[in-house]
């Protein structure tokens, strides 16, 4: 019944990012005696570079492929074509615009005093099966050094708490099967009778909901399992849950991949949506739908396309049984997956990392097939190629095309500037740690922390929260999501036991990202460490008494990426090109084919990166060694549900009978009832 519920457990921010050119960190100043994490061009690493002692006659029988953009878009595409190619056909370049840690925004580098920084925590859900088999295959250990266990949310709005999300699947191996459905309906039926639900009573007893929850199809399992909060000042009532079964028309209707329908949803905001068409109750609107717009997508309903939030919802919740289940890197992303994953390339001479290596312009050579790539350095300097993959994101793109006579011939091309980019800002807080150890937390991959016992407390049911707009009357979050994160019960590096064997580094580290944040990103270092404690407190609706003061903070590391993550703006999938623009020219990144793979984020920057990569191959004749063939293969979707198909099914024959009025978007029953009368009511 409860149809939207679901869609929240996402708020990781899967902020996944395209972008890598877009990081600025103030000079190194001191805020409370402690120095500030700023860092300077001296202190930036470098990135790893290829031997350049491959013989020059051995390269000129290659082809040279460029590829613009080092983030997990780009590290893909340059992976499949390395391994594809088995190093005898093909030169690959990759030109990474960021002057620190491999990775674009997904990567990070260390503090002058050694501490991990990072643009921001990114979150790994269970359908990233092409990023997973990616990172195994890099040979990384993703369950005992790389990734934490599967790890419940907590969801918030400006309300308080909303609920909890559980993590679905705790296991890979097989379960008993559940109880007869008439048994496990018997025994719910006995205990609504001894408990009836309404607005403010309990829910029905777990151990017996998990079980019939089994028995349900997506995401009504996830509806009856959610821990939702009976305390807030504003609870969901039954009657706010039943109402997002306004959904169901839009959501059978919607096809992940299909054109048609990106389209179609495309051309109307998420909030009309949600509660023109749909009819969701205000309170189930701004408590649930909202926050999560402004976590997941990052953007207010007003100004998200329809399209991408149920694209958003279906891939991080409705696509799968346990597709919200979500894991976190236990470190730096760039140490713990990006620097092996430069290292394995380049080890071969197969890839040349360039860093620091921003491109001006592209052309196409006059006197052969192939293409002049100029850089944004001092002495203009330029490499010639015989193909390029384009791995950057939207708004960059928007800046580089109309400089770049490459792109001329392209159509899609000319709208690239119409595409918008999302502000974050990443900050992260490094502790004088509290005397008293908080034990026995919940979720992520320790279960200690030296946080604030008041913040510890709050935070005890999971590493993670994730937080709504318009928190606390704070004027700077009126339009601003993000996510508190407790770094020690997430990281290996910040943990108690590892703080504890070097007592001269000791700190408890808490992280706050801001999302769509473009007045933070002008603050100053010490007024954002202040708004990102203002935070935490109005959240958790904690006195200044119980928080840190600015006394307490040892090192702080702020993080602005301004206009770098896609926003998927209504009308912004129109301007999503394909993978392929023509041969020798590719795209690959969160925002390319918005209608191919079903997916989000950095699982869809993997499976374009790939798709460039066999695109390129095809195109150029390159015989991949048949043992390799699997580099670029694309591991499909999830598919759909019984129940969904069915769905869908009789949603097609609809459309096919009675197509929907005006603009093509089935409403709600109540809405349609409500929109003919208020016709009426016009027209008398």
């Amino acid at each position: 019944m409860f149809l939207l519920i679901l869609p929240w457990l996402n708020v990781l921010l899967s902020a996944s990012v395209s972008s890598c050119d877009a990081f600025l960190l103030l000079p190194q100043s001191t805020i409370g005696g402690a120095t500030r994490t700023t860092t300077t061009d001296s202190q930036r690493w470098p990135l790893l570079d290829a031997s350049s002692s491959q013989q020059e006659e051995d390269d000129e029988k290659k082809k040279h492929v460029v590829i613009v953009g080092g983030g997990w878009a780009g590290f893909s595409a340059a992976d499949a074509l390395a391994h594809a190619s088995d190093n005898t056909n093909l030169k690959i370049t990759l030109l990474d615009a960021a002057p620190r840690g491999k990775g674009g925004l997904a990567g990070g580098w260390r503090t002058p005093q050694g501490r991990p920084v990072e643009a921001g925590i990114h979150g790994f859900w269970r359908e990233y099966t092409n990023t997973f088999a990616v990172m195994e295959r890099i040979g990384l250990d993703l369950d005992n050094d790389v990734l934490t266990p599967f790890t419940p949310s907590v969801l918030y709005s400006n309300n308080g708490r909303v609920a909890v999300a559980p993590v679905l699947i705790e296991t890979e191996e097989k379960e008993e099967p559940p109880p007869a459905p008439q048994e496990l309906l018997a025994e719910l039926l006995q205990s609504v009778v001894k408990s009836p639900l309404s607005a403010s009573s309990s829910s029905p007893d777990k151990n017996l909901l998990k079980p019939l929850a089994a028995l349900l199809p997506v995401p009504l399992d996830l509806a009856l399992l959610a821990d939702f909060d009976s305390s807030s000042a504003v609870s969901l009532t039954p009657a706010d849950r039943i109402s997002a079964i306004g959904l169901l028309g839009a959501w059978a209707d919607f096809g992940q991949e299909d054109e048609q329908s990106w389209a179609r949803y495309d051309a109307i905001s998420a909030e009309n949506l949600f509660v023109q068409k749909a009819g969701v109750t205000q309170t189930l609107y701004d408590e649930l739908v909202l926050p999560l717009l402004h976590v997941l997508p990052m953007c207010p309903g007003y100004d998200c396309s329809a399209a991408a939030a149920l694209s958003c919802f279906h891939v991080f919740a409705l696509q799968a049984r346990g597709a919200f289940d979500v894991r976190w890197c236990r470190g730096a992303i760039a140490e713990k997956i990006f620097n092996p994953w430069a290292e394995q390339l380049t080890s071969n001479n197969d890839v040349t990392i360039q860093g620091n290596s921003k491109v001006a312009s592209i052309q196409q050579q006059q006197d052969k097939n192939g293409f002049e790539i100029t850089l944004a350095d001092n002495n203009n300097n330029t490499l010639q190629c015989d193909a390029v993959v384009m791995a950057v994101g939207g708004t960059a793109m928007g800046r580089l095309a109309p400089e770049s006579p490459a792109f001329a011939s392209v159509p899609i091309a000319k709208d690239f500037d119409k595409l918008r980019g999302v502000t974050c800002v990443a900050v992260r807080l490094f502790l004088k740690p509290n005397e008293v150890v908080t034990n026995n937390l919940r979720g992520g991959q320790y279960d200690a922390t030296q946080a604030p016992p008041s913040v510890a407390q709050a935070m005890k049911e999971s590493p993670v929260t994730v937080c709504g707009p318009k928190m606390g009357g704070i004027p700077e979050l009126e339009g601003t999501g993000f996510c508190i994160y407790d770094l020690q019960r997430l990281h290996d590096e910040f943990a108690v036991s590892n703080n504890n064997n070097n007592n001269n580094d000791t700190t408890a580290v808490l992280e706050v990202d801001f999302f769509r944040a473009d007045d933070i990103a002008n603050l100053p270092d010490d007024k954002v460490a202040e708004l990102a404690l203002a935070a935490i407190a109005a959240t958790f609706s904690l006195p200044t008494t119980q928080m840190p003061t600015s006394d307490d903070i040892v090192d702080l590391a702020v993080v602005r990426a301004r206009n770098a993550v896609s926003h998927f703006a209504v009308q912004s999938a129109s301007f999503s090109p394909p993978v392929k623009l023509y041969k020798g020219m590719y795209m690959a990144g969160d925002w390319i084919d918005r209608a191919g793979h079903a997916s989000w984020s950095t699982e869809k920057a993997v499976v374009t990166g790939r798709q460039a990569a066999k695109a390129l191959l095809e195109d150029f004749s390159l015989i991949m060694p048949q043992q390799k063939q699997d580099v670029c293969s694309i591991i499909p979707a999830a598919p759909d549900s019984p129940t969904l198909s069915s769905l869908r099914q009789g949603a097609k024959v609809l459309r096919s009978v009675v197509p929907p009025p005006g603009d093509g978007v089935p409403a709600s029953p109540w809405s349609f009832v409500k929109s003919v009368m208020a016709r009426d009511r016009q027209l008398s």
